[in-house]
């Protein structure tokens, strides 16, 4: 049953249409920006390296 009305879907030959907005349509260089990687946790890799650094040193003298 469930195939079938896939199946009727997909053989339709009705296209999709974009519905009507009042926005006007954001270009594609301002789109990107919004998916742009972000470094979520800034500067925590450097936290890490000088945590690292301070307990090679503890080691160090023990």
């Amino acid at each position: 049953m469930k195939d079938d009305r896939i199946n009727s879907i997909m053989d339709s030959d009705k296209t999709w249409e974009r519905p009507a907005t009042n926005r006007p349509r954001m270009p594609r260089s301002q789109r990107a920006k919004q998916f742009a990687p972000f470094d979520a946790l800034s500067g925590l890799s450097e936290i890490l390296r000088q945590a690292e650094e301070e307990h090679v040193k503890e080691q160090e003298r023990k």
